[in-house]
């Protein structure tokens, strides 16, 4: 072990002499083991024993593993188990970056899957499994995705692993970091389910108000005008009656870098800013082709979109985000044609029968549906600020 130069962040209490930073080799510091095969048929959240499969480290769990989702009937003599002490990196990916993606496990006995390089300590009391897992994502990630082998599918095994070397300060600053660390990730997962909450309930109200199941009352308060049919009864329409097409002829090869306050929209969202406009009101656009083909944005105006979207604007007697709203309870799968590229026309499901009540009530059902997205929108922005939080902890806590 070596002694190294310290972070730029680091707790009261663990400054001085006393509490300097060391580097310590993996092969000095970990047990190196590998799981045994779980297939993907062979879990399910309603089997008998937790298990985590090297599939689900990318994107069921990040770097500390509290509770399992899956489980497997396999028998218990052939499968490998926890002790609550490992730290698991997959040993394989399409993507070598996802093979440096570290997880400390802390539960026991949970069975660990094959393709799960598994690290264990030598001794105790010298590191903090959650400390490490967070390391090894921020430190040792690209170093990691250096040392895969292969073409399609990329390798890194625990010979591989037992090259690198970790930087270390105490233990207690070590859990004090990874307690900090964790109480932050903590904030990001509720923020991530209330926005998932905030989502399935603007779905089931659109189900409801879509269905004509939810109405609302003429000049009362949304909460209390549910449920009554004071207005007139809808209308049964083509989608092509109450909105319009318009096309766009921008090319994102053909727009200059030059820097605006007006939003041009791509297949993703927004593009970036630039220095002109093309639609001064409100409008929605809906990705026409290719892999996010049916997309839907409510664009505000003074903006545009690239010539991938097509631009939808209600006629005369609609509003703007009810048609949006309209629009989003659509199955546009449906109307999807091509193999290679998948497209979708407005001649097509432009004779999409939908529900249209007076204008007053769109308004209504505009104004409450909007006030969830707004909503959900700030929470989304919450876990950005959060996630850019923890960003800049972990560049300037860790060596």
């Amino acid at each position: 072990m070596n002694k190294v130069c310290i972070p730029k962040l680091r707790f009261c209490g663990f400054e001085g002499e006393n509490n300097t930073y060391e580097k310590y080799s993996f092969k000095d510091m970990f047990l190196f083991s590998t799981g045994k095969n779980i297939k993907q048929n062979e879990a399910s959240p309603d089997f008998e024993t937790p298990c985590v499969r090297y599939g689900e480290l990318y994107h069921m769990y990040n770097e500390v593993i509290h509770k399992v989702i899956n489980k497997t009937n396999l028998d218990k003599s052939e499968l490998v188990f926890s002790k609550g002490n490992e730290i698991l990196l997959p040993s394989a990916g399409e993507d070598p970056l996802d093979i440096g993606s570290a997880s400390a496990l802390t539960i026991e006995n949970i069975a660990i899957g094959r393709t799960i390089n598994i690290l264990s300590p030598i001794k105790e009391n010298v590191y903090s499994q959650i400390y490490v897992s967070y390391y090894i994502n921020e430190k040792l990630r690209k170093k990691i995705s250096k040392l895969a082998k292969g073409s399609s599918i990329s390798n890194v095994y625990n010979s591989d692993l037992k090259t690198l070397a970790i930087t270390l300060p105490s233990l207690p600053e070590q859990q004090k970091i990874a307690s900090f660390l964790s109480s932050v990730d903590d904030k990001i997962q509720q923020l991530s389910r209330k926005k998932e909450l905030l989502e399935q309930y603007k779905k089931g109200v659109m189900q409801q108000l879509f269905s004509g199941k939810l109405r609302f009352k003429p000049a009362q308060s949304e909460v209390e005008g549910m449920n009554g049919e004071d207005y007139a009864d809808w209308e049964e329409k083509n989608l092509g009656e109450v909105a319009t097409k318009k096309s766009s002829n921008i090319s994102a090869n053909k727009i200059e870098d030059n820097f605006g306050d007006f939003i041009i929209y791509g297949a993703s969202g927004i593009l970036k800013k630039v220095d002109f406009y093309k639609e001064e009101n409100d409008y929605i656009s809906i990705v026409k082709d290719g892999a996010g083909v049916g997309r839907l944005f409510f664009c505000k105006g003074k903006s545009s979109v690239l010539g991938t979207m097509e631009l939808i604007s209600p006629k005369q007697n609609i509003d703007t985000y009810f048609l949006y709203c309209l629009l989003s309870n659509i199955d546009f799968v449906k109307y999807v044609t091509g193999s290679t590229i998948p497209h979708i026309y407005f001649k097509d499901y432009s004779n999409e029968i939908c529900g249209i009540p007076s204008l007053p009530e769109q308004q209504k059902i505009a104004n409450f549906l909007s006030g969830i997205d707004d909503k959900i929108e700030n929470t989304h922005q919450e876990i950005n600020n959060m996630q850019g939080f923890k960003k800049g902890l972990l560049q300037q806590m860790f060596v």
